[in-house]
């Protein structure tokens, strides 16, 4: 196997990076490289609305967000976060609009919100519904028409939660959460989103630039949608893909994606990837571009820094290195003790890394990888 392109769930990407972790190929030059994974896994995702927000706008961009496809996108909405003075109103509107979805058979034209994969799938959301109602969460199900009594049918579900604690984990179907928060709180809201580990999908309604530009600034996730519904990223226009818990970069549709898949990628690889895209080349890699898509809307492209970066080498002239590197770019290098075991060292480090930068010979480089892989969290891709 050369390389996997894969789209799915956090739970069985990490099965293929351990499958994975043993193998390397080699280049043309003789060196060992890792099998590539490409990962795009699921998200948290979450929509901040404030109260400058247009109500009418914010229930049409949730219900196609959370209940399309009956919530069964990656990038479908699952948090709806609403300032406290505008969600008696918002939510009212929205309850109403949820009345007017139509459940049945997704062959006909008139059905909004049709059945989930399986009965698995069902009985775990349905599971998740019951357990938010015991927990004391406020429940608003949609009635299931007599069509829709038979097979695996679930209610587009509105579950209000208590506090600024988002659940752990994703729900793959038409269930909202939805919890109201007052301006002061909005920092720790955002900790609250970033809590999950997740970072595919973030929304925010709002008509004040201050505020849309602090929260896209301010939450790591790998697409941002602004007074519009956060699903339906167009392949080529919107280069889709997430980073911790929901995938391994680089985004699917977008220009680095095929560079990806090359046993040694071209040193201009980010000169390649904004020609594609019809950039001029600036001073600053970093500077955004706008890209060519549709009328009404802008589509901005941006390349940033990984954060945390474990540097790895057989020497430590090429580890220095390699830290200076990082440093230059605004990230963070980490390095492991030499002294311990590659286990330990791994868990001995200050930060989780994002991505491993490795020098070295195929059995460091797969004792590297199968440590990697033997770790919770996110898939870390390791890059020579």
């Amino acid at each position: 196997i050369a390389g996997v392109v894969f789209t799915g769930s956090t739970e069985v990407a990490r099965l293929l990076q351990r499958a994975l972790a043993g193998r390397t190929r080699t280049d043309a030059d003789g060196r060992a490289r890792p099998v590539p994974l490409i990962a795009e896994t699921g998200g948290q995702n979450a929509m901040v609305v404030d109260t400058s927000a247009l109500p009418e706008q914010v229930v049409q961009d949730v219900l196609a967000s959370a209940f399309d496809s009956a919530g069964q996108r990656c990038s479908a909405l699952r948090v709806l976060c609403v300032q406290e003075e505008a969600a008696p109103r918002l939510l009212a509107m929205l309850r109403g609009a949820l009345r007017e979805l139509r459940l049945g058979a997704p062959t006909r034209l008139a059905t909004d919100v049709g059945p989930v994969i399986d009965e698995a799938a069902r009985a775990g959301i349905v599971e998740h519904i019951e357990t938010m109602r015991a927990r004391g969460c406020a429940v608003w199900p949609l009635p299931l028409p007599p069509e829709a009594q038979a097979g695996t049918f679930v209610p587009p579900t509105l579950i209000e939660l208590d506090g600024l604690r988002l659940p752990p984990r994703e729900v793959f179907g038409p269930v909202l959460h939805v919890l109201r928060w007052r301006r002061e709180q909005l920092p720790a809201l955002i900790e609250a989103i970033h809590a999950t580990g997740y970072g595919l999908t973030f929304g925010v309604h709002s008509r004040i630039d201050e505020t849309i530009e602090a929260l896209t600034q301010q939450v790591r996730a790998g697409n941002h949608y602004v007074n519009r519904n956060m699903i339906g990223a167009v392949v080529g226009v919107q280069p889709f893909g997430g980073e911790g818990l929901s995938g391994t970069g680089p985004k699917a549709g977008g220009p680095l994606y095929l560079y990806r898949l090359l046993a040694d990628p071209p040193a201009d690889t980010v000169a390649r990837a904004r020609a594609f895209v019809g950039a001029d080349e600036p001073a600053d890699w970093r500077a955004p571009v706008v890209l060519r898509g549709p009328t009404g809307q802008r589509d901005t492209w941006a390349l940033l820094p990984r954060r945390h970066v474990l540097c790895v080498a057989r020497d430590a002239a090429t580890r220095r290195a390699m830290a200076d590197r990082v440093r230059a770019l605004g990230g963070r290098p980490l390095e492991l003790d030499e002294g311990a075991p590659i286990e330990a060292a791994l868990a001995a480090l200050p930060e989780a890394p994002e991505v491993a930068w490795f020098d070295g010979d195929a059995a460091q480089l797969v004792a590297l990888q199968q440590a990697l892989a033997a770790r919770p969290g996110p898939v870390v891709p390791v890059v020579v």
